[in-house]
């Protein structure tokens, strides 16, 4: 007889812990797309954000030249356009290895995002007496103003991620991580 009242007040308690538990692992981000081998290539706000929400990106350790494209999409996401080019900064010495830059989100849709390594279109071919060999020139304050589509260049497979509450962490190259999440447009 006890046993009968223990069993329904613990189904019912399950089921008030069930949205509390599930709102606890959800992610303000998702893959949008994996390549070959699995690893994810493009991410994706798992909702709609709306204009004025603020992005922020947190970069340790980029190499030359990784950049952040962010693009975006209306509720439906038929067609995704981009919205803006964030410069990923390098370690240069004498200078900090970590950058945090603030994004604000221009219209209401959804937000997808992904890191390119895009150098070779900053190198110049040399022709030298042993070859030819290329330099690359980087400006570390060259604006980016505009958006830049890089078609030359492929969307970076992150290593390793992590999707939790509102952020997402994602590996390059074994020691670069790039956090980006929601933020407090007062933060």
């Amino acid at each position: 007889m006890l046993n009968s009242r223990i069993a329904p007040a613990a189904v019912l308690a399950g089921l008030c812990w069930a949205p509390i538990a599930h709102a606890a692992t959800a992610s303000a981000f998702d893959v949008l797309a994996n390549n070959q081998y699995g690893q994810p290539v493009a991410f994706q706000s798992a909702s709609v954000l709306k204009k004025g929400d603020v992005i922020k990106v947190h970069t340790f350790n980029a190499r030359p030249v990784m950049v952040l494209q962010v693009a975006m999409c209306d509720a439906d996401c038929p067609r995704m356009h981009l919205v803006k080019t964030i410069p990923l900064y390098p370690y240069y010495a004498g200078t900090s290895a970590v950058a945090t830059q603030s994004f604000v989100i221009p219209e209401n849709g959804r937000v997808s995002f992904w890191v390119q390594q895009a150098d070779n279109q900053f190198s110049v071919p040399i022709a030298g007496a042993s070859g030819t060999w290329s330099f690359t020139f980087i400006n570390r304050f060259a604006s980016y103003a505009a958006p830049t589509p890089y078609l030359d260049t492929q969307p970076m497979a992150a290593e390793g991620t992590t999707l939790n509450d509102g952020t997402l962490r994602a590996r390059y190259f074994h020691n670069t991580f790039i956090t980006v999440r929601l933020a407090d447009s007062n933060s």
